[in-house]
């Protein structure tokens, strides 16, 4: 979507969904870096933990519990964030990757579970709209996103963003600009 000549996009479709799966055997109200458009590594790094906040305020505005950071999903959110910039795509699955749920416990998630369920969001903008709260505010505006969110099983979430230069890595982010990706995982295991 456009808007004010800068590129966002957030991605509405395909695994906004959740997956059910059940194996066979500056400061926004106390979160810190809110409006920070991430520059370098230190600041995406605080711009994950501010996003993980506002999350988890959208969540306790309407008296739900926080979610949980959870390692592995940390893990599995890097790493699809660095696929989509190494394949220049922009989709929770490219084409012939693995699968959202396989991806995911790849990385142990579902390690010692008897199921789990699984969601994610993405994001990306162009600097300087590539701030926390704008990313939350553009999932909390598209149903499938603001549905997980603010769904009530997930217990746990992870965020990882990476910047670069869209017209450096073509395909789906050509003639962004620099550009910051987010990827928030959501899960409960069971």
């Amino acid at each position: 979507m456009a808007n004010s000549g800068r590129r966002a996009a957030a991605l509405t479709v395909c695994l906004t969904a959740v997956a059910l799966i059940a194996p066979s055997s500056s400061s926004a109200a106390g979160c810190a870096n809110a409006d920070l458009s991430p520059q370098n590594a230190d600041e995406v790094a605080q711009a994950e933990t501010a996003t993980r906040c506002l999350v988890n305020r959208e969540r306790r505005k309407r008296h739900m519990r926080g979610l949980r950071f959870n390692r592995n999903l940390h893990k599995s959110s890097q790493w699809q964030a660095n696929d989509m910039v190494e394949h220049a795509y922009f989709d929770h699955q490219r084409s012939g990757g693995p699968s959202f749920a396989g991806r995911i416990t790849r990385f142990g998630y579902s390690r010692k579970a008897n199921g789990y369920t699984l969601g994610e969001n993405l994001a990306y903008s162009s600097n300087p709209g590539a701030t926390p709260r704008e990313m939350v505010a553009m999932w909390m505006d598209s149903p499938g996103h603001r549905a997980n969110i603010l769904r009530r099983g997930f217990r746990e979430q992870a965020v990882a963003a990476v910047l670069v230069d869209g017209d450096a890595i073509g395909g789906d982010y050509d003639g962004a600009g620099p550009v910051a990706i987010y990827v928030n995982q959501f899960g409960t295991r069971y």
